[in-house]
């Protein structure tokens, strides 16, 4: 299953607006956040209890910043925190699209 949300970023710079991507293969979790002009690459798993742990960075014009961020999903609305070495920032975002995993051909 892939899903795409819409998200709010709170960073130090004030809120930034993205869309992350999140392909399902069992627990493991890959995909993509759209970000400030910039792709990043995205990888984790999703507990027991159904909070997502991911890892990626977050590439600006000045750098690139390694976060861990851990998610909680209800109802198409997700939200959470991003921690780094300098920072925690706050996610909001809301469910856009949910395609099914497509079925592979042996």
């Amino acid at each position: 299953m892939t899903e795409r949300y819409r998200v709010t970023i709170q960073s130090q710079m004030g809120p930034r607006e993205g869309v992350l991507a999140l392909s399902y293969q069992g627990s493991y979790i890959t995909g993509s956040l759209d970000l400030v002009g910039y792709v990043n690459t995205v990888q984790g798993v999703q507990a027991a209890d159904g909070t997502l742990h991911l890892f990626h960075p977050i590439q600006t014009v000045v750098s690139t910043i390694p976060c861990e961020t851990v998610l909680s999903l209800y109802a198409g609305r997700l939200r959470g925190t991003s921690t780094s070495k300098s920072a925690r920032m706050q996610w909001d975002g809301t469910l856009i699209r949910r395609e099914p995993q497509e079925e592979s051909s042996l």
